[in-house]
């Protein structure tokens, strides 16, 4: 049976493990106010730009899908040559590869699991393929490192600020990944924010611009000065953009889920305070009417 010492102790490290998950509550509340704003507000951009490129592909991208183009991700840094189609063609895909966005920190419920067991889904969905991974986070690299998926590139540590220097390495990794045909295509599996607490786990191609349904020639563009010019131009954009918006998101759901997680921790500590409280003043009780009755007892005694 607990002493009332012990039950002092338990319930000074429940009052310090309360602060700390209270703490903890309060900096992904206001980290998730931020983080949403962003995810938000590129949201819209990325979705027009498929949109763009995905209208551009519509009106007749097959004449110029041979067409040799170069492009930089990122300054001082060689361009890569492909062709048109390479972004834009429907092939039958045998070395797809796996992106996995994920937390590097714990403390946030089931949103790494959740992560994860898509792309363990995934993985098994395409058995049959020649699967690659890459894994953005440290909880999914921790995971997957002693697996048998080969890991093709890693990235831990980015900065929830969403640094643009960061997101054009990752951009260009990825596209280097792409054009020089280690992978057939890219999927993302992320956390895709909905509102504060709430996301939903999304799988996206990447990579693979569709064309437009319905999309005529006589809806196309002006281009100036080529069209091979603006798409040199547009496809790093497009994909920073869309790296950015993913990224935006997965630090958006993560701080949601964190604060959910500490807020229900948070609960759960009063809960058990209260209940050591209640436990301690029983005993406490116990123990003073023990006493009384042993004086009454060594009253009675003596007379």
């Amino acid at each position: 049976m607990a002493t009332i010492r012990d039950l002092k102790n338990r319930i000074r490290a429940v009052e310090n493990i309360r602060k700390i998950t209270r703490a903890m509550q309060l900096v992904a509340a206001a980290k998730l106010n931020r983080a949403q704003q962003r995810a938000h507000a590129v949201r819209p951009f990325a979705d027009e730009l498929d949109r763009v490129l995905g209208g551009l592909a519509g009106g007749g991208i097959e004449e110029s899908a041979d067409v040799a183009i170069e492009f930089a991700y990122a300054d001082g840094v060689a361009p890569l040559k492909t062709t048109l189609g390479r972004f834009f063609s429907t092939h039958e895909v045998k070395k797809p590869g796996l992106v996995l966005f994920t937390a590097d920190r714990g403390l946030s419920g089931a949103f790494n699991t959740n992560l994860i067991r898509a792309a363990q889904t995934f993985l098994r969905e395409h058995a049959h393929q020649d699967v690659k991974l890459v894994t953005i986070g440290r909880k999914g690299h921790a995971f997957f490192r002693r697996r048998s998926t080969p890991i093709l590139y890693s990235r831990v540590g980015l900065s929830d600020r969403l640094v643009l220097s960061e997101i054009k390495e990752v951009t260009g990794k990825l596209l280097e990944l792409y054009v020089n045909d280690d992978v057939d295509a890219l999927y993302f599996i992320y956390a895709k924010s909905l509102r504060a607490s709430l996301y939903r786990v999304t799988t996206q191609q990447f990579l693979s611009i569709p064309a437009v349904a319905g999309a005529k020639t006589d809806d196309n563009y002006l281009i100036e000065p080529g069209r091979d010019e603006l798409f040199a131009d547009l496809i790093p954009l497009y994909a920073t953009s869309r790296v950015f918006s993913v990224l935006a998101d997965s630090f958006a759901s993560e701080y949601g889920a964190r604060m959910s997680a500490m807020q229900q921790a948070t609960k759960n500590a009063d809960e058990k305070l209260d209940d050591l409280v209640l436990e301690r003043n029983r005993l406490r009780q116990a123990i003073i009417t023990k006493e009384l009755a042993e004086i009454v007892g060594g009253a009675e005694a003596l007379k």
